[in-house]
């Protein structure tokens, strides 16, 4: 009888005590009316739609480019160039290197900086600017290159140098 009486006891005790871990529950979860919410009344995160064109001439371009596909197309590119160039027998200087191309002129400034101390580093003597170019319909970049401009061979020669050395570049008529 006395054990009867200790399961009974024990089974109430644990079901008034599950009775009371909802009710604590349950107070936690809801909350009460006048209790202040904190609500931010601007927006913390903005999305920028970057609708860009890529072309012939992009820094896209040139970062997606094998490095055996490059080989190859320099070496025909150069030739076909080079034929046009020396019409008459005259060689003009009328190439640069370009190293990157940016909608923001901050950027290109920056990338234009890293660019000065990694080349002073590895002693290459290109002096780099930045020229605003407009292309199309009120798109402007801003490009990174060379301040001197090369004849074909030289700036092909330069640019290869520079890709060994882990630094992209492209040779473009200015």
């Amino acid at each position: 009888m006395n054990n009867s009486r200790f399961k009974i006891l024990s089974i109430i005790l644990s079901y008034v005590f599950f009775i009371f871990v909802i009710m604590i529950s349950f107070n936690a979860v809801v909350p009460e009316k006048d209790l202040r919410v904190l609500e931010t009344k601007e927006i913390l995160i903005k999305k920028i739609d970057n609708n860009f064109s890529r072309d012939k001439n992009s820094v896209y371009e040139i970062l997606e480019k094998d490095n055996h596909e490059s080989e190859k197309s320099a070496e025909s590119k150069e030739e076909k160039s080079s034929e046009k160039i020396e019409k008459d027998g005259i060689k003009r200087d009328n190439f640069r290197i370009q190293f990157a191309s940016f909608r923001e002129k901050q950027k290109s400034l920056q990338i234009s900086s890293k660019l000065k101390e990694k080349m002073s580093k590895m002693s290459f003597g290109i002096n780099l600017i930045v020229k605003e170019v407009k292309i199309k319909e009120n798109q402007i970049f801003y490009r990174v290159m060379s301040e001197r401009k090369y004849p074909l061979e030289k700036a092909n020669s330069e640019c290869e140098k520079l890709r060994k050395n882990k630094i992209q570049c492209i040779i473009i008529k200015s």
